[in-house]
């Protein structure tokens, strides 16, 4: 479980303070879903209600911060 904690916030780390174009990012969120379920075989639901929803929370406050709020609602 401590292995998939640091994947997981290792994942959000990047995907927080990196300079990644948005297919980069996403490419990134698959390289950790993979890792993760070669931790924890057969949890692919768990990975989809709970961390992929966690990661694209964090692009999607990352595209508000980058181009303010008013842009990115238009």
């Amino acid at each position: 479980m401590g292995r998939l904690k640091r994947v997981v916030d290792i994942t959000a780390y990047w995907l927080e303070q990196g300079s990644f174009s948005h297919e980069e990012a996403l490419s990134i969120i698959e390289h950790a879903r993979g890792e993760i379920l070669n931790l924890c075989p057969g949890k692919e639901e768990v990975f989809e209600l709970v961390i992929r929803p966690r990661f694209l929370r964090i692009l999607n406050e990352r595209a508000l911060a980058e181009w303010g709020t008013m842009e990115a609602m238009n």
